[in-house]
This record gives structure tokens, sequence and C-alpha cells, in this order.
């Protein structure tokens, strides 16, 4: 049984805009591959991310980006109630001029406290802003455009600061990502493990033995889960019945897909779909309002909020915080220098000079 308890979707696709926000503790058993800039932050306990190019362990208040286009997995390590927060910024649902091609843009990295320290600084407070807007129920579009860019600008500009890569260099991890690839290409098709090892030039035992030691499933499971997080955007757009969506993503019928789906997430599709509705609550003007973020949430929350806060500027050499009513300025500087302070008013001016 999947954790509901935390769960929360502020969905923009679902409206034609390119950003969206959910908060859950679902455990993610399958690869997925997207054409947006993922951002998973874990609120709570420890996850581990499965790329192309590296794996890694993401602890609590670690962020993981992840590339446009990149395949990749994101599961709970160990027992307990763990909680993560997901971004996308979705740049097929931008006009092209605005975003250009993102291809080469981006690089998957893990952001620690000792690996991409500043990058992982900069994209909280972008998130505890983002946080902010929601906890407020506030829906002005201008400002989160504004925190959009600059999640996408941040997440763009570091490859000053390259992660420390832990190469798959296993023949088996490499075969077994190219079974995956192939599946996330032809998931839709009445598609057999014999069809998989043929396409790849693999004996089907091999192929077999490659799910089972690398997702602890049988090929048959890794399917039907890879149809059911296919499945998942129509389900939420509400438009389709479950019989349709469960043929337009490989199900032989709904029950096949229902069984499927209960099996990952705990719950049947038209149960998870009446869940999320809550996303589209209406007031009393008939007028569709967001769902909004419980006292739990919002204690997970907090931190990222607090550190919006107090931080008033910070670029690559200034930073000026606000601390119980006092205001702190840090500069960097490479050479000796000292200080004037100056009072007029109610200015206060710092001069660095160089000795």
């Amino acid at each position: 049984m999947q954790n509901m308890n935390y769960y929360y979707d502020f969905s923009g696709q679902k409206f034609g805009y390119p950003l969206s926000l959910s908060i859950n503790g679902f455990d993610r058993q399958v690869f997925s591959q997207q054409t947006s800039l993922e951002l998973s932050y874990v609120l709570k306990r420890e996850y581990e991310a499965i790329t192309e190019h590296f794996s890694c362990p993401v602890k609590e208040h670690e962020l993981l980006l992840i590339a446009p286009g990149d395949i990749h997995m994101i599961r709970q390590k160990g027992t307990g109630e763990n909680v993560i927060l997901t971004i996308h910024v979705d740049f097929s649902r931008f006009a092209k001029p605005m975003a250009g091609d993102v291809e080469d843009a981006f690089e998957s990295m893990l952001c620690t406290k000792e690996k991409n320290a500043q990058i992982l600084g900069k994209l909280k407070r972008k998130i505890g802003e983002l946080v902010s807007l929601l906890m407020e129920n506030d829906n002005d579009l201008f400002q989160m455009n504004a925190i959009m860019a600059e999640l996408v600008c941040i997440a763009s500009n570091h490859k000053q600061y390259p992660i420390e890569r832990l190469p798959l260099l296993s023949e088996n991890r490499e075969n077994y990502m190219k079974a995956i690839l192939y599946i996330s290409s032809h998931y839709q098709e009445q598609l057999h493990l014999e069809d998989v090892a043929k396409a790849l030039s693999f004996s089907s035992s091999y192929a077999s033995r490659l799910f089972k030691k690398y997702t602890g499933i049988t090929f048959v499971k890794y399917l039907a889960y890879t149809r059911v997080r296919a499945s998942l955007e129509s389900l939420l757009e509400g438009k389709d019945t479950i019989d349709k969506i469960a043929l337009d993503c490989g199900f032989a019928n709904s029950k096949a897909y229902t069984i499927a789906f209960k099996e990952l997430y705990g719950i049947a599709p038209s149960r998870y779909r009446k869940h999320f509705l809550q996303n589209l609550k209406y007031n009393q003007e008939l007028k569709e309002q967001q769902m909004t973020l419980d006292d739990r949430q919002r204690e997970l929350l907090k931190h990222l909020v607090l550190e919006t806060e107090e931080i008033l500027y910070e670029n690559a050499a200034v930073k000026i915080t606000n601390k119980n009513g006092h205001v702190f300025c840090q500069i960097k500087t490479d050479v000796k220098t000292k200080s004037i302070i100056t009072q007029a008013d109610q200015m206060v001016s710092i001069e660095i000079i160089k000795e």
C-alpha cells in the first residue's frame, strides 16, 4: 500500500502550464523518461537514484536534478515514512523560441552540502519561494513564471560544479538499460519478453535474468508497472474512461489495468483519480481552486520557507541575510581589504578598500 498521507499535487500541466509540484510517499519501482526538467527534493528519510550514468543515495534535504530525456528511477530506501517533493518543468509546453534546444542544457546530478552545495542552496531558496506562494494560495502567474524561469536558469548553469559520477561499467547493466529504453518506446504494443530479447539480440533466459537481478521483479510485472506509470497523466486529466486509458497504454482490458494499478499504488485507478480531484475543488463562485497544504505538509516544508525569508540578497560574491532582526552582509574577496562603515539618516554604507 502506497503512502497517501502527505499527498499533494499542483498540476499545472492539466491547464497547459509547464510547471508542476507534487509531494508524496510513493515508492517508484519503474524507470521513467520525460521531456521535463525534474527536481526531486527529499523531505523525509532516504531514497536511491538510478540513472543511465550514475547511482547514488539521496538523503533527507538533498536534491536530485534529472535532465530532460534521462531515463531514471528514484525509489525508497529502508522502511518507514518516506516523503519526497518533485518539481517538473515541461519544455514541451513552452513556445519553441522560449526554450530553444534543451537537449544539452542540463546534466543530471546530485546536490548535497558536500557536492554542488551552491546549486543546492539556490534551488532550495527558489523552491521555498514557490512553496510560499502555494501555502498562501497565491495564484500570481507572473510571480510563478519568474520562479520557474529562475529554477531553470540555476539548473542549467551548473557545469562548473561537475558531479562525481559512479560509472556503470558492467556489460549486464548496460544491456539492462538498453532493455529498459526499448520497453519505454514500445510499451503500448503487445510486447513480450521474447520481443525485447530478439530486438536486442539477447536470449530470452538472459533477458529474464537481467530483470530479476536489477529490479527484483519479473519482466511481465515491470512492463505492467511501466504501463501504469504512463497512464497517470491521462487518468488525472479526467477526460478518458478507464477502459480507454487501459487500452491506450497497452493493457488487454481495464481489469488487467486495475489489478496492476492496485498492486503498484494500493488503490484502484478510479479511487486514485477521485483523490486527485481535490486539486479541482470548486468554491462558491464555481471557480477552480488548488489543493491546499495541510499541517503535516507545512511542517515538512517549513525549513524551506524560513530559509527563503532569511536571505535578502545573494550573488556569487555577496550574501545579505536577516536573522532575528539583525542584517548580516558577507562579501567574498581574494585580496586583503579593510572596510569603512558610515551611516547617514537611515542609510548604512559599507566601503571595501584594498590594502
